[in-house]
């Protein structure tokens, strides 16, 4: 098998333990259309599913450009 790379992802990062995971931005850009508020308060968070109380945040904070429902657009793909 191939080692495939992930495209249309952000990368997040555990700021507790260190763990990373790729988002699609599809998943990302469908928490924007059901909670559309949360566009001014920044990129998403959740919580790391390898330790369980550290926060997963983008790995790379760039500036976001928000054009309707594309949050996403203008960030650095993985």
């Amino acid at each position: 098998m191939q080692n495939q790379t992930l495209q249309n992802t952000v990368s997040y990062v555990c700021a507790k333990c260190g763990a990373k995971e790729e988002i699609p931005e599809d998943v990302l850009e469908y928490f924007d259309e059901i909670n559309p508020e949360m566009l001014f308060f920044g990129s998403h968070q959740f919580t790391c599913e390898k330790c369980g109380t550290g926060i997963m945040k983008p790995e790379k904070e760039s500036e976001i450009i928000i054009k309707g429902y594309g949050l996403y657009d203008g960030l650095e793909r993985s």
